[in-house]
C-alpha cells in the first residue's frame, strides 16, 4: 500500500469514527428527552411535555448542522476525492454492524454528507440510498418484549405486576379496580374462556403522547390468532394514575398511531424492533409511518423516499395530477396507485388566494408544531427531489412547467423540483360525498363537523373549509390538508350578519354590511359546505352549532380562559368511565 493509500485510508476511518461519534451524540439526547417524557407524565408538567415535543421536531437539524460545523474545523473535507467518501462509507458499515440503531446511523450519515456538500439530489455511491446491515434480528439477545404465558383467570395478577414495575412516582388511583375492569374487558373484547391459555406480550417501553401513557403488546391464542393490545394510562391530578382504555381491535389501534396525530416519546435501544412490532400488529402502517410515529421523522423520510425511488424504477405507472378539484395554491400529483401524493407550492396564486410562498411554507411549519388532535394531515419536506422525465404523464409535465416553473429545472433525463411535500393519500371530502351510500354519507358529513369542532376546540381556525381541502382516511375519518389560510381561533372576528335594512338589501350583490379583513360569518358555511340537500341536513342537525357566530365566540373565550379541549384518539365508549359507573 503507497504512504498516499494509507493516508486516505486513515483519514475515511478517522472521518466515519467522527461520524458515528456525532450520532451516538445525537441518539443519546434523543433518548433522553424520552426519559424525560415519562417523568413530565408522572409529575403531570403537560406544558412542559409540549415544549419538548416542539424542541424535539428540530432537534435533529440543529444536530446534524452543529456537528457539520464541527466536522469542518476539523478536517477540510471539501478536499476528499471521490475514493476517500467511499472508503469512509466501507469503514462506517464495519463500525456499525454489531450497532444497535444501524439504520439511524445511516440516515446520520447521509444527512452529514448531503449538508456538507449541497447535493441536489441523492444518487451517487457515497450515501446510503439502500440499506446496508438488515435489522431483522437486532434485538435477539435483548427481546423488546416480555412474554406471559398464562389463564384467563391469572391476567389480572399479571397485569398488576407489570404495572407496578413501571416504577411511577405518582400513586394508581386504584390498581385493584382497574386490574378488575382490564380482566373483564380483556374477556370481553377477546372472547376468552374462564381456563383458556394464552401468551401475552407486552413491549417493555412505554409510549407517551400529550397527557396518556400507551402500553402496546398482543396477545397469540392457541388457535395462532393473535390481537394488537393497547392500553391508555391517564393522571389525573387529584386521583392519581388509573387505566382509561383497553383497545384489542386494529382499525382502532391504527388511528391512535394515525399520520394525523403527534409523535409519541419512547425510549428504547431497538427502534427498528419496535418498528417491526408495531408493523406486525398494524399491518396497514408503512416502517415509514411507524417510524415517524415514534418521533424517528428523519428516518422515516430517508424510507419513504426510497420506496419511492423503488417504485418510480419498478413501476409502469405514470405520474399524474391527483384527483380532484385543482388547488390555487398547491399543485399536487401522484402515481395513481401510490399510497402517498406530491404537494407543490405554485409559483401565483389565483384571486381570492392573497399568501406567499413563504407564508404557506410557514402555515406547514405552524401545523408541524401544533397538536393535530389526529385531524390535520402529517407532511414530509423535501428538497431538489429527482423524478425521470420518464415517468410524468405529458398533462402533468405541462401543469407544472406552467404552475411551478420556478420550483423545477430539468437536467438531462430528470425533472428536479427544487421543494416539496409528501402526504399521506386520501380520497378528497368531495369525491367521497359524490358516491358515498346513505349509511356512508351519514357518518362522513358527522365526521367532518367533528373533525371542524375538535380542530377550533384545539385552538386551530382551519380557515377554507370547504370539502375539497378534506380527506378521507382508510379508517374513515375525515383529515383536513390544506393549510394556507389555517391560524389561532384568535384570529379571526366572528360575527352574526346584521339583520337587513330594507328588502332591496337582501338581493344586492354587495353586502349591505361592513365586513372587516378578519371578519368570519358562520351563517355562510352552509351555503359552500355541501351543494347536496341530504348533506345538508345531516350536518345541520348535528353540527348546527357550527352555523352560530355565538358557538364559535365561546369557543374562542374558553381558550382564552385556557379550557383547551383534551381529545383522545378513542371513541368515548372505550373510556372505563362509560362503560363502569362510578360505584364500581
Amino acid at each position: 500500500m503507497t504512504e498516499l493509500s494509507t493516508q486516505s485510508s486513515n483519514l475515511s476511518e478517522a472521518t466515519s469514527k467522527k461520524i458515528l461519534a456525532g450520532f451516538e451524540r445525537h441518539y443519546s439526547a434523543f433518548q433522553q428527552a424520552s426519559v424525560q417524557a415519562k417523568s413530565r407524565f408522572d409529575h403531570r408538567e403537560w406544558q412542559q411535555l409540549l415544549d419538548d415535543y416542539k424542541a424535539r421536531l428540530y432537534f435533529y437539524d440543529q444536530q446534524v448542522k452543529h456537528f457539520c460545523l464541527e466536522l469542518k474545523k476539523e478536517l477540510n473535507t471539501e478536499m476528499f476525492d471521490e475514493q476517500v467518501w467511499i472508503n469512509t462509507k466501507l469503514a462506517y458499515i464495519g463500525l456499525t454492524l454489531n450497532y444497535k440503531q444501524p439504520e439511524l446511523a445511516e440516515t446520520f450519515y447521509n444527512s452529514v454528507f448531503c449538508l456538507l456538500f449541497d447535493k441536489r439530489f441523492y444518487k451517487n455511491n457515497f450515501i446510503f440510498v439502500k440499506p446496508s446491515i438488515s435489522t431483522t434480528f437486532i434485538d435477539m439477545d435483548d427481546p423488546i418484549i416480555v412474554s406471559h404465558y398464562i389463564k384467563t383467570h391469572q391476567l389480572d395478577q399479571t397485569l398488576q405486576a407489570s404495572f407496578l414495575k413501571l416504577d411511577f412516582s405518582t400513586p394508581y388511583q386504584n390498581l385493584d379496580r382497574d386490574m378488575s375492569r382490564l380482566k373483564m374487558q380483556f374477556i370481553k373484547q377477546l372472547n376468552l374462556s374462564k381456563d383458556e391459555e394464552f401468551e401475552l406480550q407486552l413491549v417493555k417501553s412505554i409510549f407517551f403522547r400529550r397527557k396518556a401513557a400507551y402500553i402496546v403488546g398482543q396477545v397469540v391464542l392457541k388457535n395462532n390468532q393473535v390481537r394488537p393490545v393497547l392500553i391508555v394510562l391517564l393522571n389525573d391530578e387529584k386521583t392519581g394514575i388509573y387505566v382509561d382504555a383497553l383497545l384489542t381491535d386494529v382499525s382502532n389501534i391504527s388511528t391512535v398511531f394515525s399520520f394525523s396525530r403527534a409523535y409519541f416519546f419512547i425510549d428504547t435501544d431497538y427502534p427498528a424492533a419496535i418498528v417491526d412490532f408495531l408493523k406486525a400488529i398494524l399491518p396497514g402502517k408503512t416502517k415509514a409511518e411507524l417510524y415517524s410515529s415514534i418521533g424517528l421523522h428523519k428516518h422515516g423520510k430517508t424510507l419513504l423516499y426510497r420506496r419511492f425511488l423503488k417504485y418510480s424504477r419498478s413501476t409502469g405507472e405514470k405520474l399524474i395530477l391527483a384527483p380532484g378539484i385543482k388547488g390555487m395554491v398547491m399543485t399536487v400529483f401522484t402515481f395513481p396507485m401510490f399510497p402517498y401524493v406530491f404537494k407543490v407550492i405554485n409559483d401565483n396564486f389565483a384571486p381570492p388566494k392573497t399568501a406567499t410562498k413563504q407564508q404557506v411554507k410557514d402555515k406547514y411549519f405552524f401545523v408541524k408544531n401544533h397538536c393535530k388532535v389526529g385531524r390535520l394531515a402529517d407532511t414530509w419536506e423535501f428538497s431538489n427531489v429527482a423524478f425521470p422525465i420518464r415517468d410524468l404523464d405529458e398533462d402533468l409535465l405541462n401543469e407544472l412547467k406552467l404552475k411551478v416553473g420556478s420550483n423545477i429545472t430539468i437536467e438531462g433525463d430528470l425533472l428536479i423540483v427544487k421543494h416539496l411535500y409528501m402526504e399521506n393519500k386520501m380520497i378528497p371530502l368531495n369525491l367521497y360525498i359524490q358516491n358515498a351510500n346513505k349509511e356512508d354519507l351519514k357518518h362522513i358529513v358527522n365526521d367532518y363537523g367533528r373533525a371542524i369542532d375538535e380542530l377550533i376546540n384545539a385552538d386551530i381556525f382551519p380557515g377554507d373549509m370547504l370539502t375539497k381541502n378534506f380527506g378521507v382516511t382508510r379508517q374513515n375519518r375525515v383529515v383536513f390538508y390544506d393549510y394556507d389560510e389555517i391560524t389561532t381561533m384568535d384570529k379571526p372576528v366572528f360575527r352574526k350578519i346584521p339583520d337587513a335594512r330594507y328588502e332591496e338589501d337582501e338581493m344586492a350583490a354587495e353586502p349591505w354590511y361592513y365586513v372587516g379583513p378578519e371578519d368570519v360569518f358562520p351563517e355562510e358555511f352552509k351555503l359552500f359546505m355541501f351543494s347536496q340537500n341530504d348533506s345538508k341536513q345531516i350536518f345541520a342537525k348535528s353540527y348546527e352549532k357550527l352555523l352560530s357566530a355565538d358557538y364559535w365566540k365561546s369557543v374562542q373565550n374558553n381558550i382564552q380562559n385556557g379550557k383547551i379541549i383534551d381529545y383522545y384518539p378513542y371513541r368515548q365508549r372505550f373510556r372505563m368511565s362509560q362503560i363502569y359507573s362510578q360505584s364500581t
